[in-house]
């Protein structure tokens, strides 16, 4: 397999000595390029220069770095494809919930202020907008005309560049007058434990204050613990997303029950399948296309048929020894927690008094469950090169595109949309809905699946077929697919 280099970003300063005859040491003309071409202020070769006071965009970088580099979330709950979509997201959100809008615009405002860059320069009017967002390993770079995901060690490496060379313009300038805001560049890494820690998980200071004293959590002995962000716990609670205190202890208890164990098996399928989705074929398409070729993927290579049912647990524990638990959370917006790391797991705990499997006698063989294992699996496969814990909740902070992969992956691996199809064309192709009401049921009697995943794997093998009617019958039927 080919790998793609990763692109480079650098921050280019030309510095301006004087305008119009008068010396200004701090004006410069500032460019974000990557890979030698420019993609902020704006993009292109021919274009305008922007010159501006450097000592704002150092003043910007030394106020906001801690929640540059450790903040990995959104504010209030919304999930954006990337950081440009934020406010189109937010107003979708104040439209359905009025009542929420004056106190998270505040909170939505303060974010844009920390991660749109183009703020450190609040005197300059037509700017693009310059996000910076962590995400995991990566940092996404957003203009909103372009899209990059830049090595976080890159990023945090171009920033701390930028940034050293204002201050070493500055100094030469006029040291005195600039030794507060140089100092405080020196000790941009350095904040009291409580702070780091609600960086890192996402949460009010208050929050983590309650953790640490409650010892449910420990917090970061540095910066640089912090920005590691390899402890399973920190990294489940962030997940979480905004649950009550209480529902937040009852996940990080249930995670520390999780020993660590090894798992060569899924190691090596893992990298397998890693290599897979980021072959030449994958690399660049959407993220239900990559789950959905992983789960074919994955039944070729587990030698599991495609017309036969296959247990997703019995694959988790058999195959992968998976510590797999039903546990009852108290929580019925959650479904389960997935867990990886030096210190936890792999487990996945299924929770027993989700809504949607609550009310079953048996839940192992509640479709709704092992829908909810399988999506875990994609997890396990595609999300292990970095600590994680996957916390599956509504309202939950995973990155839209690592659920869209795994929803995908759960519903073509436990039902393959070809053999849902397959079963449909057998029946005439039918379009009725009491014809379509017992192909569904047999499918999931087959296949031990829900309502919803049989009908959107059949609508999905079905492509180009009567589509349009059979989309339309199936709103009828199961409109939440």
């Amino acid at each position: 397999m080919s790998l793609t280099k990763s692109p480079r970003m650098l921050f280019k300063i030309d510095w301006l000595d004087s305008v119009d005859g008068i010396e200004c040491k701090t004006l410069a003309a500032i460019t974000l390029m990557v890979d030698g071409t420019p993609i902020w202020p704006v993009k292109g070769e021919d274009t305008d220069v922007f010159e501006w006071y450097a000592d704002e965009l150092l003043a910007h970088l030394t106020e906001c770095w801690k929640p540059l580099i450790l903040t990995q979330v959104y504010p209030i709950p919304v999930q954006p494809e990337r950081p440009s979509f934020l406010r189109a997201e937010t107003a979708k959100r104040w439209s359905e919930l009025p009542n929420a809008l004056e106190a998270e615009e505040r909170e939505v405002a303060a974010f844009e202020d920390v991660h749109n860059i183009a703020n450190a320069f609040g005197g300059v009017a037509g700017l693009l907008p310059l996000w910076f967002l962590r995400d995991q390993d990566e940092m996404i770079v957003d203009t909103q005309e372009s899209l990059f995901r830049i090595p976080l060690h890159d990023a945090t490496s171009a920033l701390a560049s930028v940034g050293d060379m204002i201050a070493l313009r500055l100094k030469e300038a006029d040291e005195g007058k600039w030794s507060k805001l140089l100092d405080a560049w020196k000790g941009r890494d350095k904040g009291d434990a409580t702070f780091l820690l609600a960086l890192t998980i996402g949460r009010d200071r208050d929050t983590a204050a309650a953790l640490i004293a409650e010892r449910v959590l420990a917090p970061p002995k540095s910066f640089d613990e912090a920005a590691n962000d390899n402890d399973e716990l920190r990294i489940a609670a962030r997940m979480a997303g905004p649950m009550p205190l209480h529902q937040i202890k009852s996940v990080l208890g249930k995670v520390k029950s999780c020993t660590p164990r090894q798992t060569p098996k899924l190691d090596e399928i893992s990298a397998e399948a890693i290599s897979f989705v980021s072959g030449e074929g994958l690399r660049h398409e959407r993220p239900h296309v990559q789950g959905n070729e992983l789960a074919i993927w994955l039944r070729r290579r587990l030698e599991l048929s495609a017309n036969r049912e296959v247990d997703p647990i019995n694959v988790l524990e058999k195959r992968f020894n998976i510590d797999v638990r039903a546990v009852d959370f108290a929580i019925r917006s959650l479904d389960a927690v997935a867990v990886w790391g030096p210190k936890h797991g792999p487990a996945v705990l299924l929770n027993k008094t989700s809504g949607r499997i609550s009310y079953v006698r048996n839940i192992w063989r509640s479709g709704a469950l092992r829908v909810t294992a399988a999506h875990e699996l994609c997890h396990l496969l595609l999300d292990s090169r970095h600590t994680l814990s996957a916390v599956d909740v509504l309202g939950g902070r995973m990155p839209v595109r690592i659920e869209q992969r795994a929803k995908a992956f759960a519903a073509e691996f436990l039902l393959p949309s070809k053999e849902a199809a397959d079963v449909w064309r057998a029946e005439g192709n039918p379009l009725d809905l009491e014809s379509l009401r017992k192909i569904i049921k047999a499918l999931c009697r087959k296949y031990t699946v829900t309502e919803s995943v049989a009908a959107w794997q059949l609508q999905h093998g079905a492509s180009g077929t009567n589509w349009e009617e059979l989309d339309r019958a199936l709103d009828q039927l199961v409109p939440q697919r």
